[in-house]
């Protein structure tokens, strides 16, 4: 019986506790799956979720992946928002820039040069650090740090050789957003870029052409043609196009991992299913 009461019992309720919070939460608890949010959030962690009433610069959002296709399942993924409707959103060596004004990296990862010319810095990194390089005897090592760690270990200048690994300016990813031979963006220089916002009206150009004809086919629902020097949306001519969405840019807290509105374009609004509120329980 001391058995029964000390331990079926108490798991009994717990279960019970268990299942009554599945039912009331289960639109509003999110896996996190993946490292695209570390050093914040981890693969694994369970995270709750409110829903997206009012978005700020800097929540965290959990979105539909906008580029899965009709057909697939829907593919839930959580990512940091860093331009509101309207901003203007630029990357400069790795650095984040809103609307011109520099903004803080020191929640983030980025992937770091690591360069050992002894074996005391190579332990310092496996040890103090707790960076795992792949082996000893490799000189030269790229790896993710969190940047407060990155900044202590400049500080501390045991490891002498320590450095960004920022792609040169003038290489391109026709991969990005978007997807132009034209743009000359990768993922540590990216933009400027203006995040469309509802009512906003742009003429129509060269540049907002190869910016924006994305989204207004896959998500204004306009079939935009270039023919003979004009611009036709939904066979009209037209000089003006008007937003009817407001939309995000999202990226990743590692911020070397692309797989962000660098890769698939600013967010419509009605692809965001929540935003974070509370995370690190049963982790």
């Amino acid at each position: 019986m001391k058995f029964f009461y000390g331990w079926i019992i108490p798991f009994m309720w717990a279960s019970l506790i268990s299942v009554v919070l599945y039912a009331l939460l289960q639109d509003r608890v999110c896996i996190v799956d993946g490292g695209g949010m570390m050093p914040n959030l981890s693969k694994g962690e369970i995270v709750l979720l409110e829903k997206a009433e009012k978005i700020l610069r800097n929540d965290i959002l959990l979105i539909d992946y906008p580029l899965r296709r009709p057909n697939q399942t829907a593919v839930s993924t959580l990512k940091r928002c860093v331009g509101l409707p309207g901003d203007t959103v630029e990357i400069r060596g790795k650095k984040l820039f809103i609307n011109g004004v520099s903004q803080r990296t020191d929640f983030c990862q980025f992937d770091r040069k690591f360069s050992f010319f002894s074996e005391s810095e190579f332990k310092a990194a496996a040890y103090r650090y707790k960076i795992f390089p792949a082996k000893q005897g490799t000189m030269t090592q790229t790896v993710a740090v969190p940047e407060r760690l990155f900044n202590r270990i400049k500080s501390e200048n045991i490891i002498k050789n320590v450095s960004d690994d920022v792609l040169p300016d003038d290489m391109f990813d026709m991969c990005l957003f978007p997807f132009s031979a034209f743009v000359y963006w990768n993922r540590d220089f990216y933009g400027p870029f203006v995040v469309p916002k509802k009512g906003l009206t742009l003429k129509l150009s060269k540049t907002t052409y190869i910016y924006y004809q994305f989204l207004l086919e896959n998500y204004e629902g306009c079939t935009v043609v270039y023919k003979d020097y004009k611009y036709y949306i939904d066979g009209k001519l037209a000089e003006y196009y008007t937003f009817k969405n407001d939309y995000y840019f999202v990226l990743n807290d590692y911020r070397d991992d692309v797989s962000d509105s660098r890769t698939f374009g600013p967010v419509r609004q009605d692809f965001i299913l929540g935003k974070y509120f509370y995370g690190g329980i049963f982790r």
